[in-house]
């Protein structure tokens, strides 16, 4: 087996590192590219140097600006005379600015892509020796890359390969021409050049260039100097920001692959880590911005031609400009209810079917994080006014459709028996922006244990197919342990899905517990155990070692497991759990002091008036929230969330004032407070009603 660099150094020079620790893969990727990052070329590397037709190159000129550029041969006019040195035997294009950069001792990177395959891997090192017909460089750094975003192409050399220094219609300017901005906004691929070096010997520094692809298109031009794109997940190197992040200066190639026209340009480019087109833009992990101080345009100069084939399967999970600014726009309509529409509906058991929704006017949707649930309004023929609920989004973010996966609950639930009895493709509803707390840690990078029963188990779908979607994605694949319980097949929902993940990936194993199995059920087969999901079981399949647990169910469930694993010393922090509906907390502690959202003490006693009802009650922190305390009343009043997210508590108040417990998220009138999560704050003074009554709610 080849081993991995000889000498001891990183790798990585400080710019990587810095990028490294800030998105937390500094010691994982330190330790795995000691291995593959070398010193010389493996026998595979000089083997598939040797059959290319072309080259990217990275290289720096005299004022410090990167260019990146291409050579092209006949394959073969590649060579390695032995594994630290790539002899090229090949002048530089017309008009590329290799033409000046190309000289003994100077820094240069290397890319070499096979567009038919998707292979590519990159050298970095020093130009050893110029001759007339091509250049030798000596190889500091030798690794692969992987074949992400890569197109494939086949590859066709052109007879203009014997005359490439051949004259041909050249322009040199400041800002990008028409049929430039064109190239761009067409482009599904561009190559970049960059450079880091503030010590000359530093193996880790010099010249690089890159690839980055994605859908055409995924390069905004903003002016005729400015363009943006996103980038992706990649192999975790960071060559190509690190150097960014240290010397903003860069070079960009674009290729025309069907005419043969190149657009080299130079400027600088910015890392651009958040902002809401980063969040929007789908798969995107940050942006760089490039603004052009120099751009040089080369009509037919390249002597090569590019036959596409087909897209890189890795974009169907990335966005677009388009779609983009669609998602911003339904960003800012988060807490408006606006129209969607049943497009399909899919049984999942003999209780749950799920039903997808767009947008009737196909617009992007509201981004969403794993475990959200969506507030919806519909209209039941015999009910006065429109009907809201809340529904937990079964599926991975996807900007095309959410999907609800609704049980019958049978009896008089009115809206779930609605759905699954008179719902159909076409119904037409509303819905605002998905919200809610249970959602992935993604900060985290402990393994994680989904704990669920019955309709519970559609938050850990959710997750789940996000976990395999962004370990696909970044090939960071993080362990998860997959347990659900359910009453029979009948009524287990996503079994066959959830047993298709763990055939195909090894980070996920999932086990299925039936308390009542039927007669078609077959142990081994539809189910792994029989029983209840509880904390024997638990015991018997997990090494308790630093999880992350999430849980959802009925409330003994999550109750009974909350208490089983803080009894064997799990830190609260690391268990999550749904707060949606009545069971919001599962801690035995006494009901703690309630504290307003500026930290202040909420003094009591106060006397607060339900003035429909007539009811006046005396509230002191005990007491809970002005819900609680209309519960303890015998009122009842309209809830669902109990968290102030979903809005359905929304009560008038006539005098007085109240503070939140934490600041809802559900829009509300300015004469309106939400009573599930909200205390009154004075029993007198100008926050009360006068010396009668501190708060008085239309109730």
């Amino acid at each position: 087996m080849d081993s991995g660099m000889s000498h001891t150094e990183s790798p990585f020079h400080s710019g990587e590192q810095q990028v490294q620790e800030r998105l937390g893969v500094r010691e994982k990727i330190e330790t795995f590219a000691r291995q593959v990052v070398r010193d010389h070329m493996p026998d595979q590397h000089r083997a598939f140097y040797e059959m290319l037709p072309f080259l990217l190159l990275g290289t720096v000129d005299d004022e410090g600006r990167p260019w990146a550029s291409l050579v092209a041969g006949r394959p073969g006019f590649i060579t390695t005379p032995d594994a630290r040195r790539l002899d090229i035997t090949a002048r530089p294009l017309f008009g590329d600015p290799l033409n000046v950069t190309l000289r003994p001792g100077a820094d240069i990177g290397i890319l070499g892509i096979q567009p038919e395959t998707r292979r590519r891997n990159r050298l970095t090192g020093r130009i050893d020796t110029v001759r007339p017909d091509g250049f030798v460089v000596a190889i500091g750094q030798a690794f692969g890359n992987c074949p992400q975003y890569i197109q494939t192409r086949a590859v066709q050399v052109l007879p203009e390969i014997d005359d490439v220094e051949k004259q041909r219609p050249m322009s040199r300017s400041d800002r990008f021409d028409q049929r430039t901005r064109s190239l761009i906004e067409q482009s599904d691929t561009l190559f970049i050049a960059t450079a880091y070096s503030d010590h000359p010997d530093a193996v880790s520094q010099g010249a690089d260039v890159s690839h980055r692809g994605g859908k055409p298109g995924f390069v905004k031009v903003e002016d005729d100097r400015t363009f943006v794109f996103p980038d992706f997940s990649g192999n975790n190197h960071f060559n190509t920001v690190g150097n960014i992040l240290l010397n903003p200066k860069a070079g960009y190639l674009f290729v025309d692959f069907e005419a043969g026209d190149l657009v080299y340009m130079t400027g600088e480019a910015e890392i651009v880590w958040d902002g809401e087109e980063v969040q929007a833009f789908a798969g995107a992990e940050r942006l760089i911005r490039f603004r052009a101080e120099e751009v040089i345009r080369v009509e037919g100069s390249l002597p090569l031609r590019f036959n596409f084939g087909e897209y890189s399967p890795t974009l169907g999970r990335t966005g677009s400009w388009p779609q983009t600014a669609e998602t911003i726009a339904a960003e800012k309509e988060r807490n408006v209810y606006v129209p969607f529409e049943i497009v399909d509906i899919k049984p999942e058991s003999e209780a749950i079917s799920s039903f997808y929704l767009r947008r009737p006017d196909g617009k992007a949707l509201a981004g969403y994080k794993p475990g959200q649930f969506l507030p919806i309004r519909l209209t039941i023929p015999g009910e006065e006014a429109p009907v809201t609920r809340t529904y937990t989004v079964s599926d991975a973010p996807d900007a095309g459709h959410y999907r609800l996966s609704i049980k019958r609950e049978g009896g008089d639930a009115l809206v779930s028996n609605f759905f699954h009895d008179q719902v159909e493709s076409g119904f037409r509803l509303e819905a605002m922006a998905p919200r809610g707390k249970f959602v992935l840690d993604q900060s985290s990078g402990r393994p994680i244990v989904l704990l669920s029963a019955g309709v519970g188990i559609t938050p850990m779908i959710a997750i789940t197919n996000f976990i395999v979607n962004e370990g696909l994605r970044t090939r960071n694949f993080r362990r998860t342990t997959f347990i659900h319980g359910a009453e029979n097949g009948r009524v287990h929902a996503f079994g066959d899905h959830i047993r298709g993940l763990t055939a195909e990936h090894e980070f996920l194993t999932a086990h299925i517990r039936y308390s009542r199995p039927g007669g078609d059920d077959r142990l081994g087969v539809t189910h792994d155990s029989e029983g209840h999901v509880d904390m024997a079981l638990l015991k018997r399949l997990l090494p308790f070692d630093d999880y992350d647990f999430y849980l959802c169910g009925p409330p003994p469930f999550m109750q009974a497991l909350y208490d089983g694993l803080t009894g064997l010393g799990v830190r609260d922090k690391r268990i999550h759990y749904e707060s949606f509906g009545p069971a919001t907390v599962l801690k035995h502690d006494a009901k703690p002091r309630l504290l307003p959202a500026d930290g202040e003490a909420v003094d009591g006693p106060v006397l607060v008036c339900f003035a429909d009802s007539g009811a006046e009650v005396e509230w002191s922190p005990d007491k809970g929230t002005l819900l609680e305390l209309a519960e303890a009343a015998g009122l009842n009043p309209a809830f669902s969330c109990r968290s102030g997210i979903c809005g359905t508590c929304a009560t008038r108040i006539k005098c007085g004032k109240v503070d939140y417990i934490e600041e809802p998220i559900a829009p509300h009138g300015d004469d309106e407070v939400l009573i599930c999560c909200s205390t009154p704050r004075s029993n007198a003074g100008e926050d009360s009603c006068g010396k009668d009554h501190g708060v008085v709610l239309d109730l």
